[in-house]
């Protein structure tokens, strides 16, 4: 009897140091919701590689949602396409391309609305999005939002343009364009927020499939171009783009959805890995068994951006000398053939 005790207590600290490691990892494995952090990446619902959705949540505001309640605020990593892998539009309208001296105005008088984000193709895309790709309990732990937008104007190019001669890009207000919608788009006003972590072009860049294309957004232009809404292009700038994607511009369109999350019914995080400071979590809800879904838990590349005022500065200034050196060389040649036809008297 006496050995037993003597071997238990030379063993004691043994087991009293695996209990402790043992508890060490349980807590890494169950972090609570406030470890999380912006910038860091959660990772729930259901990845489908058709449609490009890979079920990672890039944190926009780890402690309020964009209602400013308490919760998390969320944006998908990266874009998602339609179920087939197709592009998305914001609304499918047929036989109208828009360009500087078509602005579509005649489709939108005689189809008033033709922006709104509520009733879009793009929202109803949303919400079969959220129907589809979660678990109940998922679902349950998306906060229905409700939200006005303000307008917003923002700098564009600073260069006059035809429908935008102050050189900005001006949106409208929305009111009530979001109600109880769970999945949504991101708007201008959130795009172009520092304190989300948009500081400039580079961090709106997005991929889909690992090639930086353009997502729309939910904010209406303003009625100089009356079938535009706002659009993040793949190098990270903000514009405005038609809501069909028909317009002397091509190019590629998907969504970047977000969501406001409850983070009391996270009932575990698992760290999957940390790169750079960024952790990705994968999480788990309350009224389900733990989430045991593979997650690919790599991080995009960083996206090239275009200095696009630069460019069109460049360009215009370009314009403008060779226009100058057309006129001084006709001018030279009107001046020559005078003189010569003064010669011949």
């Amino acid at each position: 009897m006496k050995r037993i005790v003597m071997m238990l207590k030379r063993s004691l600290p043994a087991l009293l140091a695996l209990l402790l490691l043992l508890s060490g990892v349980a807590a890494e494995a169950s972090a609570p919701a406030d470890a999380v952090k912006q910038g860091d990446v959660l990772c729930f619902g259901e990845p489908d590689a058709d449609s490009g959705f890979d079920g990672k949540w890039l944190v926009l505001n780890p402690a309020h949602t964009s209602m400013g309640t308490d919760g998390m605020f969320l944006a998908s990593l990266n874009l998602v396409g339609a179920d087939n892998g197709d592009p998305l539009v914001f609304r499918s309208i047929d036989g109208v391309s828009v360009s500087f001296s078509d602005r579509g105005e005649s489709y939108a008088s005689a189809h008033p609305g033709a922006t709104d984000y509520q009733g879009s193709d793009l929202q109803q895309w949303c919400e079969r999005f959220s129907q589809g790709r979660f678990s109940a309990a998922e679902r349950e732990a998306l906060i229905p939002t409700f939200k006005s937008d303000s307008a917003i104007v923002i700098s564009g190019l600073g260069l006059p343009l035809p429908g935008a001669k102050a050189g900005t890009v001006d949106f409208d207000p929305a009111e009530n364009v979001l109600s109880g919608d769970r999945i949504f788009t991101l708007s201008v006003a959130e795009i172009t927020n520092e304190s989300y972590g948009f500081a400039d072009d580079r961090a709106r860049v997005a991929f889909y499939k690992g090639e930086a294309s353009g997502y729309w957004l939910r904010s209406p232009h303003i009625p100089t171009f009356p079938l535009d809404v706002g659009f993040v292009f793949s190098f990270g700038s903000v514009m405005d783009y038609p809501v069909n994607a028909s317009s002397m511009y091509q190019m590629t369109t998907y969504a970047r959805p977000a969501c406001n999350l409850d983070s009391a019914r996270i009932s575990e995080l698992e760290k999957l890995s940390e790169q750079d400071g960024v952790v990705i979590w994968r999480v788990s809800f309350e009224g389900e068994e733990a989430n045991e879904r593979s997650y690919d838990d790599s991080l995009p590349a960083a996206g090239k951006v275009m200095d696009l005022k630069t460019m069109f500065t460049t360009a215009l200034v370009i314009v403008l000398v060779v226009v100058a050196a057309l006129i001084s060389l006709l001018v030279w040649l009107v001046v020559r053939l005078v003189k010569k036809r003064k010669a011949r008297r």
